[in-house]
């Protein structure tokens, strides 16, 4: 039986996508996808934030829901939730079991094997609704085997173009492949050249569109701003999104306002210690990298900023920094324990932080959520 931490090396090798090897086995399964009610989430950033507004707005509105999301910070059960609470280790090991005697000879990548084993726990348990996040594109990720209530694209932007394009026409091509005919779309993209995409797939598959120009300060809804504890100009959008999405099932305004507040997503510009002021953010491209910076003024961090950073090996690193550089007065290269961290810096998290209480500034630690993991398990030592 595959080791799940063990696993975790090659959760961004040998990527094949393409949606015939799930399929096969999901058959076999008793297709467990089908028997309960989804929405999917598409984005190159911000698509976890959605997620987990979402499965707290639904589970505030009494469903059983599921939620499944990747990559983790700690462990693979993480990824799979239902109510909030992760998939156990005993329920996570058997039904991976039942997949890999299912599969047989056709051969099942690390994240194809997750999302079986997400569709087979959530039918089990009999949920209601679930939380869908696409893990990469959209059109042949594994996650694109449902139809769901709702689609959603929350933004489009350059990231994994060696599988999904080098322009942005050709990235959101593959992240509309999750339309499907007559399921309405929302999205919070406003890039012309994204949406003549995406509309143009919508009229084919006659899907509605909805798209949410969300006020940077506030999301308005009946009236009333509502709010997250999700921190950052880009969480304004994820919730204008959201709230569309909650709409469309006809959740309430109450239901929805009480969800957002609810909402937990670690890792998002966290505040993991005040004295010194130490920040975590999972940013690990150009678009989230000019998120976080957004977040940082508008929180009104002061300078001089200590910056942290550690990244994958196949993110383009130069796009990342050429971002945060011009905000970090102090620059300090690290790599996280992922097999797969970039050799940007030597440095452990741990000694990273020590050289950056040194400076006495605030610290900012970002580029990759692997980092961000490593960062959490120490960084609260040093409130």
């Amino acid at each position: 039986m595959l080791k799940f931490q063990a696993m975790l090396e090659f959760d961004t090798q040998n990527i094949k996508l393409g949606l015939e090897r799930v399929q096969a086995v999901l058959v076999k399964l008793g297709n467990p996808q089908e028997k309960f009610k989804s929405i999917l989430v598409a984005g190159t950033n911000g698509k976890g934030s959605v997620c987990a507004m979402l499965a707290s707005i639904l589970k505030e509105a009494g469903f059983t829901t599921g939620l499944f999301t990747s990559p983790h910070l700690y462990k693979w059960n993480e990824r799979i939730k239902l109510n909030g609470k992760d998939i156990s280790t005993r329920d996570l090991k058997r039904i991976t079991k039942e997949i890999e005697l299912a599969m047989g000879k056709v051969g099942l990548t690390p994240f194809e094997i997750i999302t079986c084993v997400a569709f087979k726990y959530f039918a089990e348990k009999k949920v209601d609704r679930v939380v869908l996040e696409v893990g990469m594109g959209g059109r042949l990720d594994a996650t694109n085997v449902v139809t769901p209530l709702v689609s959603v694209i929350t933004n489009v932007d350059y990231d994994h173009m060696e599988y999904l394009g080098d322009t942005l026409e050709k990235i959101a091509y593959e992240k509309a492949g999750i339309i499907k005919h007559e399921v309405p779309l929302v999205t919070a993209e406003q890039k012309p050249e994204v949406l003549e995409v995406i509309r143009r797939i919508c009229d084919s598959n006659d899907a509605q569109i909805f798209i949410e120009p969300a006020n940077k300060f506030a999301v308005k809804y009946l009236g009333e701003n509502l709010f997250s504890p999700l921190l950052g100009p880009h969480q304004r959008r994820n919730e204008a999104v959201a709230v569309k999405v909650a709409e469309l099932l006809h959740i309430d305004k109450s239901t929805i306002k009480k969800g957002l507040k609810k909402t937990k997503w670690p890792g998002r510009f966290q505040i993991v210690s005040r004295k010194p002021l130490i920040i975590v953010d999972g940013a690990h491209n150009g678009a989230g990298a000019k998120a976080l910076i957004e977040t940082i003024n508008e929180q009104k961090i002061r300078r001089p900023l200590t910056f942290i950073v550690g990244m994958q090996d196949y993110k383009d690193a130069e796009a990342f920094l050429k971002v945060i550089t011009p905000l970090a007065d102090h620059l300090i290269l690290a790599k996280s324990t992922h097999p797969q961290a970039a050799d940007l810096g030597t440095l452990s998290v741990r000694e990273a932080l020590k050289e950056a209480k040194k400076l006495k500034n605030p610290i900012i630690i970002t580029g990759s959520l692997f980092l961000v993991a490593d960062a959490l398990k120490v960084a609260r030592r040093w409130a």
